[in-house]
């Protein structure tokens, strides 16, 4: 902790005295809390600049002044999140908090202003990016599962739907609305049309009932969506 604590003060005030060796630009905040001139920034837990000025201005919000080493200039975009939180060293001191949701975004430019947020907008856009995230591997696992299934037995197809849906039982209490309006909308009517297919093969062989536990399993899902 000591040790961290030298080379977080040895950092500023080398990022202080240097100013043409670093990436100087402005974040705007409507609100700063307790955040000062000379505390930190980090990009995730990462040490990368320091607070070099705080401006109160005439439209009633801030302007914060921050120098991050030019090593991670490239880490800094335009869709970078910034926020103000406690600083991950030392808890009772604030910190400029800079993390990337988005893969995509330019590069700041020397003394530009940026948007920041609040600490509860950057939670809840870590958490709906998650959410988006998860509904593409839900939709990725579908479709191998799909392609799977084409060269199975009926009896090995029927295996391997309700292990999928025991899965998504599993699954559907964490599901984010937007995953399961996908869910409800589109998978399960893929689910459904494999399951009808299926029906009708078995049919013809007078062994329909083979899928007792696959509809069961089906009206459970529906009924939590």
């Amino acid at each position: 902790m000591i040790r961290n604590f030298i080379f977080s003060a040895i950092t500023a005030l080398v990022l202080i005295g240097c100013a043409g060796a670093t990436h100087n630009f402005m974040i705007r905040f409507n609100e700063i809390g307790a955040l000062r001139k000379d505390d930190k920034v980090f990009f995730d837990q990462t040490l990368i600049g320091v607070v070099t000025d705080v401006e109160y201005t005439d439209t009633g919000d801030y302007l914060v002044k921050v120098a991050v080493e030019n090593q991670y200039s490239s880490l800094l975009k335009d869709s970078s999140t910034f926020y103000i939180d406690s600083n991950p060293e030392n808890e009772s001191q604030k910190a400029v908090r800079i993390i990337q949701i988005q893969n995509d975004g330019n590069t700041i430019r020397k003394n530009a202003t940026v948007e920041g947020q609040t600490k509860y907008a950057a939670i809840y856009g870590q958490i709906a990016n998650k959410f988006r995230k998860n509904v593409r591997v839900m939709e990725s696992e579908i479709n191998e599962f799909f392609k799977g299934l084409q060269n199975l037995s009926e009896d090995e197809q029927i295996k391997q739907l309700e292990r999928q849906l025991d899965k998504i039982l599993a699954e559907i209490e964490n599901l984010s609305a937007q995953m399961k309006h996908k869910l409800e909308t589109e998978i399960l009517l893929r689910i459904r049309e494999q399951i009808e297919e299926l029906r009708r093969r078995l049919e013809e062989i007078g062994k329909e009932e083979k899928l007792k536990y696959v509809d069961q399993k089906i009206e459970t899902i529906s009924a939590k969506l």
